[in-house]
C-alpha cells in the first residue's frame, strides 16, 4: 500500500515537472516571438518601446527595445518612464474616486458649486468624467488660438469656460470625447483637498500604490524625472529628432503622467487585488461603464473612470507629440497588456494587434 502511495505522489511530481517544463518552454517562445516582433518594428539605436505583460498578477513580460534618447543612445528599460498621454486620464480619475471614497464630494455634485459661471450650470463631475458634460472642448480652442509663449495652464483653461458660456449641447445628452474636461478636474481636487494636484495624486495614489517613479510632470513647476524617455517623431526622410516642449504640456488631467512598466506592473497589481480604495464599491466605479461611445461600434464599448470598457475588456490608446501608449486589460482572464512608446509609431501598423495574438495563443495554451 505504502508502495502505491509513493509511486502516485512519483507520478504526481513528475508530471507537474513536466508541465513546469512545457511551460517555461512556452514561455520563452512567446518571449521570443515578442522579441522578433518588436525588433522588426525597432530598430538599434532609435527611439523605441517597453511592454509589460501581466497575467494573474505576475510580470511574465517586461523588456525595453530602443533608446531612451538619442543624446547618449541609453538602452529602454522597464524602469524608463514614458510620457502615459490619455493614459493619465485613469490617474485623474482616481484621484476624484478616493476624494468620493473619503465622503468629501460625490459623482453628483455640481460644478457650479465649484466654480459659478453658465458654463458649468448642470454639469457635474461624473460629466466631465465619462465626457458628457456637453462644454466645448478647450484643448481644441486653446490650439489654435493660444499666442502667447507661456505654458498654458488649468487655471488658463477654466479662466476661458468662465468667460463666457461655452456649452455646446445639454449636459449628460451625449458621448463626445473631451480633453478640456478632464483638465477641469485637477482644480477640484485642489479646491476640495486644499493640495496642489501634483502633491494630492503623489500621496494619495502613486505613493500608495508604490509607484515611487511615477508623476504627473508640470513645466511650470519642474521635477526630475528619472530615466525619462524623450519624445520623438520622424520627418519625411526618415530621421528621428526629439519633441520640443509643447505650449499645451503644463495642462494637466487628460495628459502628463511618466510611469514606466516596473511602475504600471504595481498599479495592476493594485487592481487585481482591488486594495486602491478603503470601499470595495468605490473600486467597482473603476470599470462601471456609464455611457455608449459613439458612434457604435460591434464591440460596443461605452466609457468608465478613464476607460473605455465593455462586456469582455478594459482599454484605452493615449497619443502626443512623439509619444503613443496603448493598455488592454481582460476581465475574463487575469491579463494586461501594456506598450508605451518615446515614438508616434505606434497606431502605424499592426504591432498591438499582433502582439495581442501572441499573448491570447500563449494564454490559451497553457493556462
Amino acid at each position: 500500500m505504502k508502495q502505491l502511495l509513493y509511486l502516485s505522489l512519483a507520478m504526481c511530481l513528475f508530471l507537474t515537472n513536466i508541465k513546469a517544463q512545457i511551460g517555461n518552454t512556452n514561455l520563452n517562445k512567446l518571449k521570443t516571438d515578442i522579441d522578433l516582433l518588436f525588433k522588426a518594428e525597432i530598430d538599434e539605436g532609435e527611439p523605441g518601446a517597453a511592454i509589460l505583460v501581466s497575467y494573474d498578477s505576475k510580470m511574465i513580460i517586461g523588456k525595453g527595445y530602443g533608446v531612451q534618447n538619442l543624446e547618449d543612445n541609453t538602452p529602454i528599460s522597464t524602469s524608463t518612464n514614458f510620457r502615459m498621454a490619455s493614459l493619465s486620464k485613469q490617474f485623474t480619475a482616481l484621484t476624484i474616486l478616493s476624494l468620493v471614497d473619503e465622503n468629501r464630494i460625490s459623482l453628483n455634485d455640481s460644478l457650479f458649486s465649484f466654480f459659478p459661471c453658465e458654463t458649468f450650470k448642470g454639469v457635474t463631475i461624473q460629466h466631465l468624467l465619462n465626457h458628457t458634460s456637453g462644454i466645448i472642448d478647450a484643448e481644441n480652442i486653446f490650439f489654435k488660438e493660444w499666442k502667447s509663449e507661456k505654458n498654458v495652464t488649468n487655471k488658463d483653461f477654466l479662466d476661458w469656460y468662465e468667460k463666457e458660456n461655452r456649452k455646446l449641447s445639454k449636459p449628460g445628452e451625449k458621448y463626445q470625447y473631451n480633453n478640456g474636461a478632464y483638465a477641469i478636474l485637477p482644480l477640484i481636487v485642489e479646491k476640495v483637498s486644499g493640495q496642489k494636484f501634483e502633491s494630492y495624486i503623489k500621496e494619495n495614489i502613486f505613493t500608495k500604490l508604490g509607484m515611487r517613479n511615477t508623476d504627473f510632470l508640470n513645466p511650470e513647476l519642474p521635477i526630475e524625472i528619472k530615466e525619462m524617455a524623450h519624445c520623438h517623431e520622424k520627418d519625411s526622410f526618415g530621421n528621428w529628432s526629439r519633441v520640443k516642449q509643447h505650449f499645451l504640456n503644463g495642462v494637466l488631467g487628460a495628459g502628463g503622467v511618466y510611469t514606466n512598466v516596473e511602475d504600471y506592473f504595481k498599479y495592476v497589481i493594485a487592481l487585481d487585488s482591488r486594495t486602491i480604495f478603503f470601499n470595495s464599491s468605490t473600486h467597482d466605479l473603476i470599470f462601471k461603464p456609464t455611457v455608449q461611445v459613439t458612434p457604435i461600434d460591434s464591440d460596443n464599448f461605452y466609457y468608465a473612470m478613464g476607460w473605455f470598457v465593455n462586456e469582455n475588456i478594459a482599454g484605452h490608446l493615449g497619443s502626443w507629440f512623439g509619444t503613443n501608449t496603448s493598455v488592454r486589460r481582460d476581465f475574463e482572464k487575469p491579463l494586461t497588456i501594456a506598450i508605451f512608446m518615446n515614438r508616434n509609431t505606434l497606431f502605424q501598423g499592426e504591432l498591438i494587434k499582433k502582439t495581442e495574438d501572441l499573448i491570447y495563443q500563449y494564454v490559451a495554451d497553457n493556462f
